[in-house]
């Protein structure tokens, strides 16, 4: 997969026109947690469509955890039917926020903050029902990562502008533009640029026309391949720890009692005879 020089001098060109025309562009300052929420509510939408479902359900609802506990139809009801593919977004999104609960014991991801930067990324990578664009939101805005939040919208906007080929997946431009922008800053004024100009665009037919977005793919990590043999390797030790092989001996024993009983009856038959005679 090749960026080719053009397409990057078109990707350069719409930048600059972005950077003309959205400045002081702010990042939102959500916790992990809510920022996991907002992405799955903003994907193939808009931030303002977010921030505003995202109120809504705060005005019915505690807190995230009671957002997590609620049934996909309670929070549908609230946000609306017509939010685009909102069963589909909901319920992933809460396919994640347990899993976030699974293994925090909470809903709060405080035990993936203390991780290094590429155990983060493998941390939403892997979670239940995670998006490309959900899990690159939280590593990019809350842990400071190298990431670029894409979508199927901006990807289908990307090609239309010839910066990216057609047909490329999220998590695939999302790999272009990580070569084109250095972490930190960079990155963040990247996707708010990216952002702010998705959100002023309609939505392609291709994007509204597709059943659903791509879940992450999560390829096996070179840590996940060395504990794979570990576990064939206890698996073998543990094999000849059961005793059935021990069933031989018996049947030696009872061969040599038959042969003591054969030896014994062929020793008292010449004794008996040889009285009668």
């Amino acid at each position: 997969m090749k960026h080719e020089p053009a397409q990057i001098k078109k990707l350069n060109a719409l930048m600059r026109r972005l950077k003309a025309k959205h400045k002081n562009l702010e990042a939102p300052g959500y916790e992990p947690t809510t920022q996991l929420i907002m992405a799955f509510l903003q994907s193939d939408a808009s931030r303002r469509k977010a921030e505003l479902a995202y109120d809504a359900l705060m005005e019915q609802m505690v807190d995230n955890n009671e957002l997590r506990v609620s049934l996909t139809q309670e929070i549908v009801d609230v946000i609306g039917e017509n939010y685009p593919r909102v069963h589909w977004r909901i319920e992933r999104m809460r396919e994640s926020l347990n899993e976030v609960y699974l293994r925090e014991h909470d809903h709060k991801m405080v035990k993936a903050a203390s991780l290094t930067k590429k155990e983060q990324r493998h941390y939403l990578d892997t979670l239940t029902g995670i998006t490309p664009y959900a899990a690159a939101s939280v590593m990019l805005l809350c842990f400071g990562g190298h990431a670029i939040p894409v979508d199927d919208k901006l990807a289908a906007l990307l090609a239309r502008e010839d910066a990216i080929d057609e047909g490329l997946a999220p998590a695939q431009v999302e790999a272009l533009l990580l070569r084109q922008f250095k972490a930190g800053d960079p990155s963040v004024e990247a996707h708010l640029l990216l952002q702010a100009w998705s959100d002023g665009c309609k939505t392609p037919a291709s994007v509204l026309e597709a059943i659903e977005p791509q879940l992450v793919a999560v390829e096996t990590t070179r840590e996940d391949q060395k504990r794979e043999p570990a576990k064939k390797k206890s698996s073998k030790k543990t094999a000849p720890a059961k005793k059935p092989a021990a069933a031989p001996k018996p049947a030696a024993k009872t061969t040599k009692k038959t042969t003591k009983k054969t030896t014994k009856k062929t020793t008292k038959k010449p004794a008996s005879r040889t009285k009668k005679k």
